[in-house]
């Protein structure tokens, strides 16, 4: 019979990258079953619930704190965890307690340091990242939105005031973006090519990206736009502005649409949109009937 530990550190954020890593470090040690390092968001203490996680354990827990949790085959095996994920926190916190300059803790401080950015990821809870999306956009700043958990109404108005300065807003819930050579969020490694990506599907960039490299083809760039840009509500913004980037980049010959089932509205102006150059759509659930404008061609399958 499995046994589930929990260690909550209050008021104590930890960004997406961290968490990765602890929550690999709880996970490394035999007779763990299931380990977890996430901020303390109701979504998230649901999620550990479901995996089997003492609710009772989480009652107290709030969207600021820092939980570790385990689910393992005994009481040795659970604490062990505990103690990695604890190694690792602490061996993080003295890497920025070094002789290193400190790291920027906000957005402003951050353009400080790098004037010439043209670019924020933004990577907080989600109640919050809407407020320093907006903060970016207001530096000029086009943004990645790995946050999830962001409100509707929140995307759509972000989205409609970048559409409106000429930015970009990807995401909410954008993990893949692949920008100057750069790989962002879960992005894979790979080679330059001529093919550009806009996607409203993490995991379907991701396929595409590994498909066109392991065939010798490679990417210019891969936009990710959130996986709720082409429904009714956001209405395509940033996948329309997306293609209308690539379609003016020299290095992008070929674009890609790639997108969870469409608001089939939505879909035939993102298809309107391809147009000028070369480009396929990959729409997974567009009903049959959908005509593509001349020089699209649509796929069934990535």
């Amino acid at each position: 019979m499995s046994v589930s530990r929990v260690r909550v550190h209050r008021d104590t954020y930890v960004d997406s990258v961290l968490l990765m890593s602890v929550t690999r470090a709880m996970d490394e040690v035999i007779g763990v079953s299931f380990a977890s390092a996430v901020m303390g968001t109701e979504a998230n203490r649901d999620e550990l619930v479901e995996r089997g996680v003492e609710p009772g354990a989480l009652e107290d827990v709030r969207a600021n704190d820092l939980v570790l949790a385990v689910v393992a085959e005994d009481a040795a095996a659970a604490e062990e965890a505990l103690g990695a994920a604890e190694r690792r926190l602490a061996g993080e916190r003295r890497d920025r307690a070094g002789t290193a300059p400190r790291a920027p803790r906000t957005l402003d401080e951050a353009v400080e340091v790098l004037p010439g950015a043209n670019l924020a990821l933004v990577s907080v809870p989600g109640p919050y990242a809407a407020m320093e999306a907006h903060k970016a956009l207001s530096r000029g700043l086009h943004v990645l939105l790995f946050s999830d958990n962001v409100p509707l109404e929140d995307e759509v108005a972000l989205k409609r005031r970048a559409a409106h300065l000429g930015l970009l807003v990807m995401g909410p819930g954008a993990g893949t973006a692949w920008l100057g050579g750069v790989g962002l969020g879960f992005a894979n490694a790979v080679g330059p090519g001529p093919v550009g990506i806009v996607a409203a599907a993490g995991t379907g960039a991701q396929e595409c990206m590994a498909l066109l490299d392991r065939w010798g083809a490679g990417v210019s760039a891969v936009v990710g736009v959130g996986g709720r840009d082409l429904t009714a509500a956001v209405g395509g913004l940033m996948t329309r502005a997306g293609l209308g980037a690539l379609s003016a980049d020299e290095r992008t010959e070929v674009l890609l649409l790639v997108s969870k089932p469409p608001e089939p509205a939505v879909a035939r102006a993102a298809l309107e949109a391809l147009g000028g150059k070369p480009a396929v759509a990959a729409l997974v659930g567009l009903g049959p009937g959908t005509e593509a404008p001349q020089g699209v061609a649509l796929a069934r399958t990535l």
